[in-house]
């Protein structure tokens, strides 16, 4: 049976003890009407062939006499009478064994149906209420009736009402105040747990043992040596409460305190250490003012000022800090060395191995090196450590719901964990946990919802389908997450609303939903119909697309997983009919389309830093992290050569002031120039040896040469 449905309905027990008792009782009935076997009276008389066949039989009708005549045998007529029951037995506990499997799968087959089309029916009924504005009684899941008008007007959004909100004339989000975040808190992660792959496949696979799931825990995370276990074990002697019997507990500081972790476990060959490489600070008002002042370069400081008193009321901002300076600075000096000046991999997977094993950036970096070697089995684990290190800085009091931990982008230590999250997200992807890589770009989603800097609006929706959340995409396309501005309607939740749709049976609603659709991605449609779902390739020719646009970037990102989705003959060809339609009307009716889509945007000049030439910058930055070839080859030229794209750091922020400088966080931020050119002066010394070295292992190698040639 799909524990996965069932997981999707726990929360219904009623329902699955009501199917359960259904199923159970439509058993009995069949049992109980089964027609009683015909008993062959003379197969049970002397016949030493069906021997245990005629015990079993003369047990199952106990009220009919039977007659058995003794019969002398031999020795060996006995061994071979023993032999024959023995593999009858065999034989007939394998068939009732099979027919049991068989008899269970068919249940759960059925059983299954019957959550699928409860699951259809409880959608199609939500979604009608919400539609005749009827009070819906759930606590976790709707705003109810105690709330104001306003309030509850937040999720009633029409179809027919267009999104006047436009991220390009408005970097301060001013259509999304902090009373639309307060009410969205239920599209986050609600439960920490969800965060840890082991739950899933526990409900996946219900026969795993606690044991087995204790001895996954006590696997090392990467390959390792014996002879380095063993000084590893040693040296957890010497620290105190590191890793416990749950794995979760680690020491917090020189006082002995300790911490819990909240979403990963300490692993074998983790190093031991007594203290934690970050702090979590929380930001003061005159750091928020910066960050406002970067990201507001042209509002006066005063009605920042107003703003920000608002937010906090509700929302906590924090950033991720070293707790030793001086360490911080040797670690990320080596780390520039070998990854910007000098280039190497060797000596960058030895600053992990041995001199910096929590030096996130590093970590992060060898990551992404193994991927490309091919070699995934240490993927996992170095990200798995990079992400300890962030848990173990996490404040006991914080929960991933948009309002107790926002994490500004300007911060360098910011960024590096939402790009752990992001490449643990596709690890996870890989390793066939959907359900966690759901919850998790769900977290990613909460530390910055407004800004979103990596995207999340443009992919999370692939793994939501896989997982068949068509409920939480249903409502939250109908959110002010997605409607206070066009950008934030995008074409992957558009397109995933309407498969939703369809997956619950309201084709009519899926069509409204294309049509809106259209009307904020008509060339994108245009486009999948005549690539993917190969339509006339006359339409192609009724938008004229920029070859390096938005528009075109985002359709090739939502193109390269198209197929994972869309797989169902009947959906293709409604989508595809559909489509075609809505073109051929637009042809007589214009308004069918946003005009702002037609009109060519002007080369940077409004003071906008989530743009880049027209092109939001968190699309740019989640299509070079995705390293899909075909999404990449819609990025622009100029991005590659005229911005910073490093894969440790992909397109950081950019000043949009003199004072910006300051409060803008990079890599070199944290790199003590002297020490730089030290480590630089050494590193370049080396190298002119290793030089002399090889120009006199290359004269010898003539001069002997020369010499052979001669005698």
């Amino acid at each position: 049976m799909s524990s996965r449905a069932l997981r999707k309905l726990q929360n219904d027990e009623g329902l699955l003890a009501s199917i359960l008792e259904s199923k159970e009782a439509t058993v009995e009935r069949k049992k109980e009407t089964k027609t009683p076997q015909k008993v062959n009276m003379f197969a049970l008389m002397n016949n030493e062939d069906s021997g245990s066949d005629s015990e079993h039989d003369s047990s199952e009708n106990s009220d009919i006499p039977v007659v058995k005549t003794p019969a002398l045998l031999t020795k060996s007529q006995k061994k071979r009478q023993k032999k024959k029951n023995k593999q009858k037995q065999k034989q007939m506990t394998r068939e009732s064994s099979d027919s049991e499997v068989e008899h269970n799968s068919e249940d759960d087959r059925e059983l299954d149906v019957l959550l699928q089309e409860y699951r259809k029916k409880d959608i199609k009924k939500q979604n009608e209420r919400q539609r005749k504005n009827e009070d819906v009684n759930s606590d976790e899941d709707y705003i109810t009736a105690s709330d104001n008008d306003e309030e509850n007007d937040l999720y009633k959004i029409d179809n027919e009402k267009r999104i006047t909100g436009d991220l390009m004339n408005d970097c301060t989000f001013e259509k999304f105040p902090v009373k639309y975040l307060k009410h969205a808190t239920r599209f986050f992660n609600q439960d920490i747990k969800k965060l840890d792959p082991h739950s899933e496949f526990k409900l996946l696979f219900d026969d795993i043992s606690p044991e087995s799931l204790e001895d996954i825990d006590s696997v090392t995370s990467t390959s390792i040596s014996p002879q380095q276990l063993k000084q590893i074990q040693r040296m957890k002697r010497l620290v105190r409460n590191w890793g416990g019997k749950n794995h979760r507990t680690v020491p917090n500081g020189p006082g002995g305190s300790t911490h819990t972790l909240k979403f990963t476990k300490v692993r074998e060959d983790w190093i031991p250490t007594p203290r934690g490489e970050l702090g979590m600070k929380l930001l003061n008002t005159e750091d928020l003012i910066d960050w406002q002042l970067w990201q507001r370069p042209t509002d006066w400081k005063d009605v920042i000022e107003e703003d920000l008193k608002k937010w906090k009321k509700s929302v906590s901002f924090y950033r991720f800090e070293p707790l030793d300076t001086d360490l911080s600075r040797k670690a990320m000096t080596e780390f520039y060395l070998s990854v910007l000046v000098h280039p190497d991999h060797e000596a960058l997977i030895n600053l992990i191995s041995s001199k910096f094993p929590y030096h996130i950036p590093s970590l992060l970096q060898v990551a992404l090196i193994t991927i490309r070697q091919g070699d995934r089995s240490n993927t996992n684990g170095l990200l798995q450590r990079a992400l300890f290190v962030f848990d173990r800085a996490l404040k006991a009091s914080i929960n991933f719901d948009a309002l107790s931990c926002n994490l500004p982008y300007i911060y360098f230590f910011n960024r590096q964990f939402y790009l752990a999250i992001f490449r643990y997200i596709l690890a996870l992807a890989q390793k066939g946990a959907i359900t966690t890589a759901a919850e998790w770009c769900k977290v990613l989603w909460s530390l910055s919802p407004a800004e979103d800097p990596l995207g999340c609006r443009y992919f999370m929706d692939h793994y939501l389908l896989l997982n068949n959340d068509y409920q939480y995409i249903i409502d939250v396309s109908k959110s002010p997450l997605m409607n206070s501005y066009r950008q934030w309607y995008t074409l992957g939740i558009s397109l995933a609303t309407v498969y939703s749709y369809l997956k619950i049976d309201d084709n009519e609603q899926a069509k409204r939903e294309l049509k809106k659709c259209f009307y904020y991605h008509g060339p994108a449609l245009a486009t999948l119909l005549v690539e993917k779902l190969v339509g006339d390739s006359a339409f192609s020719d009724i938008f004229d697309i920029n070859v390096y646009s938005s528009e075109l970037l985002e359709v090739k990102a939502y193109m390269a997983r198209f197929s994972a989705i869309w797989k169902d003959p009947s959906d293709i060809n409604f989508l595809h009919q559909e489509i075609f339609n809505i073109l051929n009307k637009y042809k007589e009716d214009k308004s069918l389309l946003d005009p702002r889509l037609l009109v060519e945007t002007e080369e940077e000049e409004q003071e906008n830093p989530f743009f880049i030439n027209g092109i939001p910058i968190n699309l740019l930055r989640f299509a070079i992290l995705s390293e899909e070839s075909s999404i990449m080859a819609g990025i622009p030229p100029y991005i590659w050569s005229e911005y910073e794209v490093y894969e440790f750091d992909v397109l950081p922020p950019q000043p949009t002031s003199k004072e910006s400088l300051d409060v803008l966080e990079n890599v070199k931020s944290f790199i003590n120039d002297k020490d730089l050119a030290v480590s630089q002066a050494a590193m370049l010394q080396d190298e002119h040896m290793m030089n002399q070295i090889r120009q006199l292992s290359l004269q010898q190698y003539i001069q002997q040469n020369d010499t052979e040639v001669n005698e």
